[in-house]
């Protein structure tokens, strides 16, 4: 079941809409809400196979809006504490938005909500309409109610709205309900992209990329080749995304500074930007602004071999700070197995542009396993190719 939600604000002196999202990732995410899960995969209707032309399912994306400030209450002297975070998993997610007073430590406002949704179909067919599962609940509140929500596909100019069964496209209430698009899904032409994007409110979101094709895809040349000889097979893909904004006081003064972190770019090819400016005079105090590019890994790691793709990082411009340390491993054995350059170097923290290649051969699995290529960038940005042994 798809499950989004959106953060309706109350217009209060509470409100913390202006935010700053900050990449503060949990390092591991916890398994909720497995009873919910179940009952609403009972509900399910089961997706018809990938055949035919259609828009085909080709990859996932989350967008984390993890953060923690600091600020000054409106009209007082005292200070407050807002902090988002969540626990949970794709397809399961528990978000918490609080605001405390930081010297009594007393909660002013805030609210704990799960969302919870089906995977939406693997292929969306030309004329029909598409649908999935969602649920969202409210599990504790204080002042603050669960944001809006809001589904919707990129067809059209102002693209195509998935809505409850009484046609409410805005989710602001706890709601159990089927999403179905306001409109039929349009035909398209080979290569054409559409995402369908999941906004769950507080930054969170969850974005499914789909593809025209105009019939039943061809199986991938590693899928029978690891059927014969068995292999970890790429499966998915996602990206964490490390923009951020924050103000601080200079240490020692009582002057203050802007942090910003940002991106531009896509899979394969970002730039990221990380800032500190004096708030008082706009000067910039430090700053650095890099370019990483890498090449697609292999979809198929076969066993006993070593695996490798093409890095590049190249620094634009800096001032005091240089490019943040990056890494890239997989997590085989105890401790992980990294991606190193050719001299055996795996923190990278220079500009280089070199092939990396796993220190050790790739380890066989038992089918089912699962194993995730991490790349890190710096700045909290990170990609992860999932894989699984077939």
């Amino acid at each position: 079941m798809l499950r989004f939600t959106s953060r309706n604000v109350e217009s209060s002196v509470m409100n913390p809409r202006a935010r700053y999202p900050q990449s503060r990732v949990l390092a591991a995410f916890t398994l909720l809400g497995l009873s919910s899960l179940f009952a609403l995969a009972k509900t399910s209707t089961a997706q018809s196979p990938a055949t035919g032309p259609g828009w085909y399912l080709t990859g996932y994306a989350f967008k984390d809006g993890t953060l923690e400030k600091e600020s000054v209450l409106a009209g007082s002297s005292a200070r407050m504490k807002d902090r988002v975070s969540f626990t949970g998993d794709r397809g399961n997610l528990e978000i918490s938005q609080h605001r405390t007073d930081i010297k009594t430590g007393k909660l002013l406002a805030g609210v704990k909500y799960r969302v919870t949704w089906s995977e939406p179909p693997a292929l969306l067919k030309p004329q029909e309409k598409a649908a999935f599962d969602y649920e969202v609940k409210t599990l504790s509140s204080l002042v603050w109610k669960i944001p809006q929500q809001t589904m919707h596909i990129n067809q059209g100019t102002s693209g195509v709205y998935f809505v409850t069964p009484d046609g409410t496209r805005y989710l602001t209430k706890d709601l159990r309900a089927t999403l179905t698009t306001e409109k039929v899904i349009e035909k398209g032409t080979p290569g054409v992209k559409r995402v369908l994007q999941m906004n769950f409110g507080n930054g969170f979101a969850a974005s499914y990329s789909y593809e025209w094709r105009d019939g039943e895809a061809s199986p991938p040349p590693v899928a029978s080749e690891a059927a014969t000889m068995g292999g970890w097979v790429l499966t998915g893909y996602a990206f964490k995304d490390g923009t951020l904004e924050k103000e601080s006081v200079l240490a020692g003064s009582s002057a203050r500074m802007k942090d910003r972190v940002s991106f531009t770019g896509d899979r394969g090819n970002l730039e990221i930007s990380q800032h500190r400016t004096d708030i008082k005079t706009g000067k910039l105090l430090a700053g650095v602004k890099y370019r990483v590019t890498w090449s697609e890994p292999p979809a198929l790691l076969k066993p006993q071999e070593k695996a490798a793709f093409d890095y590049e990082v190249k620094t634009l411009s800096s001032l005091v700070w240089k490019i943040p340390q990056q890494t890239m491993h997989i997590d085989q054995g105890a401790s992980g197995v990294y991606f190193v350059a050719p001299n055996g170097t795996k923190y990278l923290t220079k500009d280089l542009r070199a092939t990396l290649t796993t220190e050790k051969v790739i380890e066989r699995g038992t089918p089912g396993a699962k194993r995730v290529l991490q790349m890190n960038f710096g700045n909290g940005f990170a990609a992860s190719y999932s894989y699984e042994w077939r």
